[in-house]
């Protein structure tokens, strides 16, 4: 699975080796690209996800999408990711086009994830209003992230001291690289980013992952059945 970059330079390797290729992709022009790959599946990623993305809304980005793979590469599978935590939001990707979805943050907020124990509490904690697109997070890790892919993590104490002040963050690196680090180490949840993405919203447990399936596969069922 590729995302934030070409994938074609690596599909040759990845087709020799006999694995499938996924891309992820956050507008339009990524998604011609995959197809030029030759993906096998395409996942419209939405504003709404956690972690690095882009702009492009949900409701829009994932038929216009589902058009373009009708219309070019119909044996292409299409997911769609960004703001999914239940079966409300499984149906309603069915509904707009996609063959099947990619979930992040309901996940991350599983029994199986590695995450640190106040990250799950802050996740718990939070709202779908709790968390902010941000470079800072990339700028802190002194990571070269492309510009245009911005990271969706929670509001907290290191978003509302560095956010808007990018260029002083850079200057002040040298404290302040260590010190996310050693955050990041301690499981601090205010002074480090905090990766979760809208569906925070949704989330009221820590559960299994295999009963986070079954509940979304069960409730997509009716919702769906509901409308026929």
């Amino acid at each position: 699975m590729l995302s934030f970059g070409d994938p074609r330079p690596f599909a040759a390797e990845i087709r020799a080796a006999g694995a499938k290729l996924i891309c992820q992709c956050q507008h339009m022009g990524h998604v011609a690209d995959a197809l030029e790959a030759g993906a096998d599946a395409v996942v419209a990623q939405a504003a709404e996800a956690g972690g690095h993305g882009a702009l492009r809304g949900a409701m829009t980005f994932v038929p216009e999408a589902a058009d373009h793979l009708r219309a070019h590469a119909p044996d292409t599978l299409l997911l769609a990711a960004g703001g999914i935590a239940d079966g409300r939001g499984l149906a309603a990707a069915l509904m707009l086009g996609a063959d099947g979805v990619l979930v992040g943050t309901r996940f991350w907020a599983s029994s199986e994830a590695l995450v640190p124990p106040r990250h799950r509490q802050a996740i718990l904690d939070a709202d779908g209003d709790a968390t902010i697109r941000t470079r800072i997070a990339d700028i802190a890790r002194q990571l070269e992230w492309p510009r245009e892919f911005t990271a969706r993590i929670r509001r907290n104490a290191f978003t509302e001291r560095w956010h808007g002040r990018e260029d002083e963050l850079v200057k002040n690196l040298a404290v302040e690289a260590p010190r996310y680090r050693q955050a990041f180490a301690e499981g601090d949840p205010d002074d480090t980013a905090v990766w979760f993405g809208e569906a925070a919203g949704l989330i009221r447990s820590i559960e299994p992952a295999a009963s986070i399936v079954e509940r979304i596969a069960a409730e997509a069922r009716a919702c769906l059945e509901s409308m026929a």
